[in-house]
């Protein structure tokens, strides 16, 4: 299989990764909320915050898991990849343990003294944050079997696992919500498939890696390798880790876990949305890394461009009519809480917008050519300012606060992703705005008008189905009228299209 081939199904198979749960999400969010309730519903949220928090424990493992197999790779030094692997498989054990334990420990403070918990759910709180615990622990082996697929630049085999795991979590936990099994059976169930990601991804890993044996003991040249990483991916985590959801915690702290609640319906879709787009180019990390070390960075420059331009044309196709639509949508799926939630829901599409434009790719470019120092100061700097900007947005302004404090935390990636174009990438912003964004932005402002001519029709399911459905095929044909969607891209279909009726002829040949 060619670099195309594989960019190509990587690129599915990412965005697939994201797509289909985040559906999953869109169908199960209201049920739940009516089910649970905005209290309960804000409760199982936060479960997701503390386990984020203590993703800070991982050291930015990852990283050099991802950099560092790739580079064995392309080396092809099998007892390199088994010593990486080994090592790391064995600190991410202990620091899961570590978690899991550190978070049973603490289940009562949280929901007694930090979150807002009513009375009558804190017996619940308490089960619930223990349960988040065990889910850590399963978070942890899941993180490495996922560094292990992408080091490899097997995203398909990645997402495959996520996707299967996630949704099944979550239908057969909505079954338990309506068995009566409440908010602790929800949790408990997505707890469980979240913890059969560790095993399957060690099977997978032995797939993949047929030399690859469990050895006991930390390898000391390993550890000097990722030591570099570490202290940089610890720093970032760690910052990541506090920071990330801190509009949710002050929300719970300040406002109660039903204010959590409501401002986690439109934060779900739009951070699912953003992150679909982030890890759609998720491949760009281990390709740079190789590319880097074959000396190709005129082909990284001219896959940074082409990327860039894909990702405004997506990030315009996704973000525009939730910005214009958003409120309308809101009313059909969640009624309940769509006059709380419409205002945040904009601030954040808008935030979503610009951040796909120029967070993402930049920073897996940087961490890929090992510009860790570059990064970290990026991720402090952006830190600073979301954490100042909850602080002074959050009190006054309640949910759409955490919507302002996320907008001024974007000029910040805006500034960056100027600094990484000229002096890593030796790109001029000029150019890169010619060359991949001005058609985007040029279509997606057309875009936004047609969209809001559709507002009448758009108040009903079916109404939003239709509006939905017209604007991404006049856009998608707009977008190759006026070359938005050039030659790599349509070959890169044509791979796809191959790879595809190559595999079902097969599979027919075999039936």
């Amino acid at each position: 299989m060619n670099r195309l081939q594989r960019s190509s199904i990587n690129m599915l198979s990412s965005g697939a990764g994201y797509a289909v749960p985040m559906l999953v999400n869109f169908i199960t969010t209201p049920l739940l909320l009516r089910a649970l309730g905005e209290a309960a519903f804000g409760l199982q949220s936060l479960v997701a915050v503390i386990v984020g928090y203590l993703m800070f424990m991982d050291m930015g493992l990852d990283l050099p898991i991802i950099k560092l197999l790739a580079e064995d790779r392309a080396c092809q030094d099998a007892k390199s990849e088994n010593r990486l692997l080994n090592t790391t498989l064995q600190l991410y054990a202990g620091i899961g343990l570590a978690g899991m334990l550190a978070i049973m420990l603490l289940a009562d403070w949280f929901a007694r003294s930090v979150f807002k918990v009513p009375a009558d759910l804190v017996s619940q709180a308490v089960i619930v944050f223990r349960l988040a615990g065990i889910g850590f622990l399963g978070s942890v082996g899941m993180s490495w079997g996922r560094a292990v697929a992408m080091g490899l630049q097997r995203f398909d085999l990645n997402y495959s696992v996520s996707v299967v795991l996630s949704t099944a979590g979550t239908l057969i936990g909505l079954g338990g919500v309506y068995a009566g099994y409440g908010v602790v059976g929800y949790v408990l169930i997505r707890v469980i498939f979240t913890a059969l990601a560790g095993p399957i991804y060690f099977i997978l890993t032995r797939h993949l890696l047929p030399d690859f044996r469990f050895l006991p003991g930390l390898d000391r040249a390993t550890l000097r390798r990722v030591r570099g990483y570490v202290g940089y991916g610890a720093f970032i985590r760690v910052t990541s880790s506090l920071v990330s959801r801190l509009d949710q915690t002050l929300l719970g702290i300040w406002l109660g876990v039903a204010a959590a609640g409501v401002y986690s319906v439109p934060f779900l879709v739009v951070n699912s949305l953003g992150y679909m787009l982030a890890y759609m180019l998720g491949f760009i990390f281990p390709m740079a890394s190789e590319l880097q070390s074959l000396e190709q960075m005129d082909r990284l420059r001219d896959i940074f461009i082409r990327s860039s331009r894909f990702i405004a044309a997506l990030a315009g196709l996704i973000f525009i009519p939730l910005f214009v639509l958003g409120d309308l949508f809101l009313a059909v799926w969640t009624p309940g809480i769509a006059a709380q939630a419409a205002g945040v829901l904009r601030l954040l599409t808008l935030g979503g917008y610009i951040g796909a434009l120029t967070a993402s790719l930049p920073n897996s470019v940087m961490v890929g050519l090992g510009k860790m120092r570059q990064s970290t100061i990026f991720t402090t700097i952006r830190a600073i300012t979301l954490a100042t900007s909850c602080f002074i947005f959050i009190r006054p302004l309640g949910i759409e606060g955490a919507g302002w404090a996320l907008l001024a935390a974007c000029t910040v990636d805006i500034i960056y992703f100027v600094i990484v174009l000229r002096c890593y990438l030796e790109i001029r912003p000029l150019q890169l705005f010619r060359q991949a964004y001005l058609k985007p932005i040029l279509l997606g402002i057309g875009f936004a008008g047609l969209a809001f001519l559709m507002r009448p029709i758009a108040i009903t399911w079916l109404g939003l189905g239709f509006a939905g459905s017209a604007l991404g095929f006049i856009y998608i044909v707009a977008g190759f009228a006026i070359g938005i969607f050039g030659e790599t891209e349509k070959r890169a279909v044509l791979s796809l299209w191959e790879i595809v009726v190559v595999k079902c002829s097969r599979s027919e040949r075999a039936g």
